[in-house]
């Protein structure tokens, strides 16, 4: 005869008959139960209801102050971003200057991620995302080490100099390839953080910059390594190509900027009006008490 209680670990298949089920798999600690009849789903329907679609996590601990700054802070880096690139498309600044004021926010930028990603919020998310917090902030080192490498390798160089054209160097394709690969990992684990809050139109923004980063932006930023070159083509030729590079790639990059930004922006408008809310409703018996009493004294009654 079948026990109700009848389970196994999600992670290792370990018998957990007789276990509480508040207490983890004593062969690898996971806390995530399945119910044997869940076996004949599959290694893959397993593998996402263990680490996707998890029931009864734990609420979101209270991280609306860290929230709210950290979040400021990385929208305020992405609108930099996107001025600093706004300015070198249209050839407001040197691509010099704009190459090395991107290396110096590539510098702050894994420390921002980091707190834009609370370990606190662990246990209140399937365990992929545990997983992915960890290796993010790391992958987000790519960009500064891979401007490091352009700068020793190619400045000044028989490759060219701060302001020549890129030319091709593995090494840092495949830093900024793996940095590229963290900022899409960033916008999936934000966007079911966002879900969690209870923050749909964020969330959606954020699943889009996930999408679009892997699939836009690996366009928009592996063809400049290509060996092309409009130095053959004539003046009219030239102008025709960089407009078609504007309006064709540039500008939707802009915008999946622009969304990523805004994304960020309603976390931490949504935790600071959530604290002033809350702030708002402290007293806020003593105070109308306070005002009936006074209003009843000077109406005499």
């Amino acid at each position: 005869m079948q026990e109700h209680n009848e389970a196994v670990c999600s992670k290792c298949g370990y018998d957990l008959r007789g276990i509480s089920k508040d207490m983890p798999c004593p062969e690898c600690g996971n806390s995530h139960r399945t119910q044997p009849e869940d076996l004949s789903q599959g290694k893959l329907m397993r593998l996402i209801n263990s680490n996707i679609a998890v029931k009864g996590l734990e609420p979101l601990p209270d991280i609306r102050h860290r929230t709210k700054y950290w979040m400021r802070i990385a929208s305020i880096f992405v609108f930099a971003l996107l001025f600093l690139q706004v300015l070198s498309t249209f050839a407001f600044i040197p691509i010099g200057i704009y190459r090395c004021l991107l290396f110096g926010l590539s510098l702050f930028w894994p420390t921002i991620v980091t707190g834009m990603m609370p370990s606190s919020v662990d246990t209140s998310m399937p365990p992929m995302y545990g997983l992915i917090r960890k290796w993010i902030p790391l992958s987000q080192w790519c960009w500064a080490v891979g401007y490091v490498l352009w700068f020793v390798f190619h400045v000044p160089t028989e490759f060219g100099t701060l302001n020549g054209n890129l030319k091709f160097f593995f090494p840092i394709i495949a830093l900024h390839l793996v940095g590229g690969i963290g900022l899409s990992g960033l916008a999936f684990w934000l966007h079911d953080f966002a879900l969690r809050m209870d923050l749909h139109t964020a969330a959606s923004r954020c699943n889009v910059v996930a999408v679009a980063v892997l699939t836009w932006g690996f366009i928009v930023f592996v063809l400049p390594w290509k060996h092309f070159s409009a130095a053959g083509l004539s003046g009219e030729q030239g102008a025709i190509m960089w407009w078609a590079l504007i309006l064709g790639l540039m500008l939707p990059w802009f915008w999946i900027l622009l969304t990523f930004a805004r994304a960020l922006l309603e976390f931490s408008s949504d935790s600071d009006w959530s604290m002033k809310y809350e702030e708002g409703r402290k007293g806020r018996q003593e105070r109308i008490r306070k005002k009936r009493e006074e209003y009843e004294r000077e109406r005499g009654w």
